[in-house]
């Protein structure tokens, strides 16, 4: 298992914006104007005011280190469902191009390399990943992922079962060439939504 390392990085922006917005800032202030700092007591409420800035940054270190937890765990998430998406436009790309050939030498490699199996893989595995943990953005790019999914299992289905001697011309009679063609940007939004580095280059 590997260890991940988490990084806090602060700027005396992100310090003073926290301080003013938080209570314990608010009184630390106050404090700070208000106190009579000449008087023979003042060792005393130098002590005070320094265990209420020790409270406080007892409070908010581990605040800021669970943040950055959570943003790095979902930036993990979402890596993981970009990189699922990006091995769906792989099987889908290879099952379209199939179809496109409509030959059974094409249609055996294509079994050959166990993409039916890969299509059920891909689709447990959008299963997998809860919506809870997502965005209502977010949760938008997995619905479509999922049903992008089911759908590729459907055509692996029909295609591995398809009779070449009933109907050699796969191209033209392949009943789910109207869900190819809606799909296809599907799986070419959420990826370039995921993975904006892996979306094609419009050509001019």
């Amino acid at each position: 298992m590997l260890e991940k390392e988490i990084v806090l990085r602060f700027t005396w922006a992100s310090v003073v914006r926290f301080l003013c917005l938080s209570p314990l800032g608010a009184i630390l202030c106050w404090l700070l104007l208000y106190l009579p700092w000449g008087s023979v007591n003042a060792p005393a409420w130098v002590q005070a005011v320094g265990s209420i800035a020790a409270i406080f940054a007892a409070w908010v270190i581990p605040y800021l280190h669970e943040q950055a937890r959570a943003r790095k765990q979902k930036k993990d998430l979402l890596a993981s469902v970009g990189w699922l998406a990006f091995r769906v436009k792989n099987s889908f790309d290879h099952m379209a191009d199939v179809i496109d050939k409509s030959k059974p030498g094409a249609r055996d490699g294509w079994l050959f390399f166990s993409q039916p199996i890969n299509w059920v893989i891909h689709r447990d595995a959008a299963r997998e990943f809860s919506v809870t943990s997502f965005t209502s953005d977010e949760i938008a790019l997995l619905l479509s992922l999922r049903a992008i999914t089911e759908f590729g299992v459907m055509c692996a289905e029909t295609l591995k079962t398809w009779d070449f001697d009933d109907n050699p011309h796969l191209a033209d009679d392949f009943p789910h060439n109207k869900g190819i063609e809606f799909h296809r940007p599907q799986i070419e939004w959420v990826l370039g939504c995921l993975l904006p580095d892996s979306a094609p280059v419009p050509h001019k």
